[in-house]
């Protein structure tokens, strides 16, 4: 049973590889009117193969050396830790190129002292890239700063311990929350606290002091990314010092 689970994965590997077009001109003739209206008649699935072998012939076509010049490795300008929600695209909204940035993800941005996968994320951003920026973002409109203010007490599973220092946050100050009415500017000061909680957390940890001990530069950055109009904003708490 798991042999031919096996050959049939290896077949869908072998079919999307395939897919890719060998002429990069593959698409020259259609517009990109065109090529989007096909794409919505596919599946979910179908649409993100198809459109991924649209962006690799548009961008051959462009630059044949697009992607080998890749395989060298990544030269991030900042490492950038946000949120999972897919309308938090820092890559998109900031029109940056493959291997620009550096990104590690989680639930509403957080990081924990104790997740091993965050740490060495910014582990090898420090020491192997040697990025000099760190970027902590939030979002407004996220659902995880939402839980916390609505459904805290009725998380279960994991994301009940992830959420909890947030929620932390939220009862500590909750006598200045209690005076917020407006349910978005509510959620965006726990937002904009959070962040630089993580900002704190993220300057103050042996790999950023340790670097910086070793004369490495580092800054390490609070942003807020507002969805309703997909602009990026500085909150001014940046630390470049142990």
């Amino acid at each position: 049973m798991l042999f031919k689970k096996g050959l049939t994965l290896l077949a869908t590997v072998i079919s999307v590889i395939s897919a890719a077009p060998a002429n990069p001109g593959a698409f020259a003739g259609k517009t990109q009117a065109e090529i989007e209206a096909y794409a919505e008649t596919l599946g979910k699935f179908e649409k993100l193969q198809y459109m991924n072998t649209v962006f690799v012939s548009q961008s051959l076509a462009k630059d044949p050396n697009y992607f080998t010049s890749l395989v060298p490795g990544a030269n991030p300008s900042i490492a950038y830790i946000g949120c999972v929600d897919p309308r938090n695209a820092i890559d998109i909204f900031t029109e940056s190129q493959l291997g620009d940035i550096y990104e590690h993800r989680s639930i509403a941005g957080s990081v924990g002292v104790n997740d091993t996968n965050a740490l060495a994320a910014i582990q090898f951003a420090v020491e192997f890239l040697q990025v000099k920026d760190i970027v902590l973002s939030g979002h407004t409109y996220c659902l995880g700063i939402k839980a916390v203010i609505e459904s805290y007490d009725q998380l279960t599973g994991p994301l009940s311990p992830w959420l909890a220092p947030i929620n932390e946050l939220y009862v500590n100050n909750k006598q200045t929350f209690d005076t917020i009415t407006d349910p978005y500017l509510k959620a965006r000061l726990l937002n904009e606290m959070n962040v630089e909680r993580l900002v704190n957390l993220v300057n103050g940890l042996d790999i950023v002091t340790n670097a910086r001990n070793k004369g490495q530069t580092i800054n390490v950055h609070g942003w807020l990314f507002q969805v309703e109009n997909g602009s990026f904003i500085n909150l001014n708490i940046t630390k470049s010092a142990n």
